[in-house]
């Protein structure tokens, strides 16, 4: 079926009002970026083809500087975690509990989601390296938090909502006993799902060069950054090697455990007949962090039982229909100020237009090739490997790493070896590309195998279907909204991803493959704002026209098509 068949009888009210609302979030972010490359001429730099400038280069060697870069990145991504998970919880509050911000709200959130977030690098870099680095990863998790927040609080049951008016709660006491706790385990799980793009983005954050030199400060992509700027394999290898480390330990210690705390808030608990991680146990077994647990409970009751507030707040679960107009004139206005930028500007020309439509082609010919390729490898390997439980349980816990770990460390290395090969260079940025989204693709394949109804599939066996048929009747229709999902998120963090793949180096010689991503990232080197938001506003042109012509039509048509029952649990 074809995107463009897909999208008869997808047509409404609730998917014109989405689509309306994430383009105008979509303009606006590009014409913010736009209006602040226009205010700050001064960080201009010509835009040229050639080399970074030779920075000056730290000490790599020692145990206390690779201690230190360890703890920097420790300290940045648990920064980034808080600032990322509070400006989430703002964002949701404020689009659930003030309606007039709440258009505004969503319209961020649509532009958020589908704006390369590694474009805002060279802008919250005018105010800092920190800044920058915890920034970036901050806003790659507020968005899907916020998402998360807002979808559970539509879906808090009838029954619940009226025990809560029959108590007398005031809306703050509803908002810590009741949609506090319910919204836990979705924001939690959107958390999980979104730390692999947050690893990446931070690393990114300190390897990549901005306006010609390379990040100074301390951290576990920035020696590797240097590292493979002077040609040292084996340093940019332990770089690599401890950010293996402290991703898995950062998971073990912190994400996993707060998945399983959290879902003591379910009503249909996930992690029911999984052990607890050792990390709880040791919070449960330790006399003082028992105490500082129990204090904090209490502080938390204490403070959710301040009657402030209204009693008798109900949040109204129906949204209210805005006028068409409203947002066909909001479209209008930001989609004129995003020509104003581009009409008569100092630094830009109709070549560059020229320009950027030719490299989209190619990166979207890449993306193409590389989600086919994923497909064709990962479905039946993961389908064979989520049949059985035992291999299930074993693919889960190597996936779930292989998909956490910042794999753009490695690009410097692997275009190395590429380039040794003698490979050509519209090839290997493919190559870097599908080594990172096809570990993102596996982890959601074997999640939907483990969703599966096992009645269905006994059902199958017995009547010995086997073959093509099984395919098409029984797996592809079971596995098909999570596998339509995983593919929509792949391409969307691929777009991010090959900023970085078309663009790599190694001992200061840029390897570029052409490409927006390669385009992209030169400006980002080169500090030439306005060719970011060229660049930006194409990546995201790409990514919108993906999820409004293909992915969005397909699920609707999913929705509609298989029933209910085939279909797996959203969590």
């Amino acid at each position: 079926m074809s995107p463009f068949q897909a999208r008869r009888g997808t047509r409404g009210p609730d998917r014109k009002a989405g689509l309306t609302a994430s383009l105008v979030g979509i303009l606006v972010v590009v014409a913010a970026l736009a209006l602040v490359s226009r205010l700050v001429p001064a960080q201009l730099a010509a835009f040229q083809h050639h080399s970074m400038t030779t920075p000056h280069f730290r000490s790599l060697a020692g145990l206390g500087v690779l201690l230190g870069d360890l703890g920097h990145t420790t300290l940045r991504m648990i920064a980034a975690t808080v600032v990322g998970a509070l400006l989430g919880a703002c964002l949701a509050l404020a689009a659930a509990k003030t309606p007039p911000v709440r258009g505004a709200v969503l319209t961020a959130l649509g532009g958020m989601h589908m704006v390369p977030l590694l474009c805002l690098l060279p802008f919250l870099h005018l105010l800092g390296f920190e800044v920058s680095a915890i920034g970036i990863t901050a806003l790659c998790l507020a968005a899907p938090i916020a998402s998360a927040a807002l979808g559970a609080w539509s879906t808090i049951p009838r029954a619940l909502d009226e025990a809560a008016r029959g108590l007398g709660l005031t809306s703050w006491q509803r908002l810590w006993r009741l949609e506090a706790p319910y919204a836990i385990p979705d924001c939690v799980t959107a958390l999980a799902r979104t730390m692999p793009l947050a690893w990446s983005l931070l690393m990114a954050a300190e390897m990549l060069p901005v306006n010609g030199t390379l990040p100074t400060r301390p951290g576990l992509g920035t020696h590797a950054a240097q590292a493979a700027a002077l040609g040292s394999f084996w340093e940019c290898l332990l770089a690599a090697g401890l950010i293996g480390v402290l991703a898995f330990l950062y998971d073990s210690c912190l994400v996993f455990p707060w998945q399983i705390w959290a879902d003591r808030y379910r009503l249909r608990p996930v992690f029911e007949h999984i052990a607890d991680p050792w990390m709880l146990k040791l919070w449960r077994r330790t006399r003082l962090l028992k105490i500082a647990g129990e204090h904090m409970r209490r502080c938390l009751a204490w403070l959710g039982d301040m009657p402030i507030g209204r009693r008798g707040f109900r949040p109204s679960g129906a949204t209210h229909t805005a006028s068409p107009l409203i947002g066909l004139s909001s479209l209008a206005f930001a989609l004129l100020i995003v020509m104003g930028f581009f009409y008569r500007h100092h630094a830009l020309g109709l070549h560059d237009l020229v320009v950027v439509a030719e490299q989209s082609l190619v990166s979207a010919l890449r993306m193409t090739l590389v989600l086919l390729l994923a497909l064709a490898l990962w479905l039946p390997l993961g389908v064979w490997l989520g049949l059985t439980a035992r291999r299930a349980e074993i693919a889960r816990m190597v996936t779930r790493f292989l998909a956490l770990y910042p794999k753009n460390i490695l690009f410097p290395l692997l275009c190395l070896g590429l380039t040794l090969l003698g490979l050509s260079r519209f090839v290997w940025p493919l190559v870097l590309c599908f080594f990172f989204i096809q570990w993102l693709l596996l982890a959601q394949i074997l999640r939907g195998m483990r969703s599966f109804p096992v009645d269905l599939l006994q059902a199958a066996q017995n009547m010995q279907i086997r073959g093509w048929l099984w395919w098409r009747k029984i797996i592809l229709p079971g596995i098909a909204p999570i596998l339509l999902e995983a593919v929509s998120a792949a391409s969307m963090t691929g777009w991010t991803i090959l900023i970085l793949a078309e663009r790599s180096s190694w001992a200061l010689h840029g390897e570029d493959g052409g490409g927006i991503g390669a385009y992209v990232a030169r400006a980002i080197e080169n500090g030439d704002l306005p060719r970011v938001v060229l660049g930006a506003a194409v990546i995201t042109l790409c990514i919108a026209l993906g999820e409004f012509m293909v992915w969005h039509p397909i699920r609707l048509q999913i929705r509609r098509r298989i029933p209910s029952s085939l279909s797996p649990p959203a969590k």
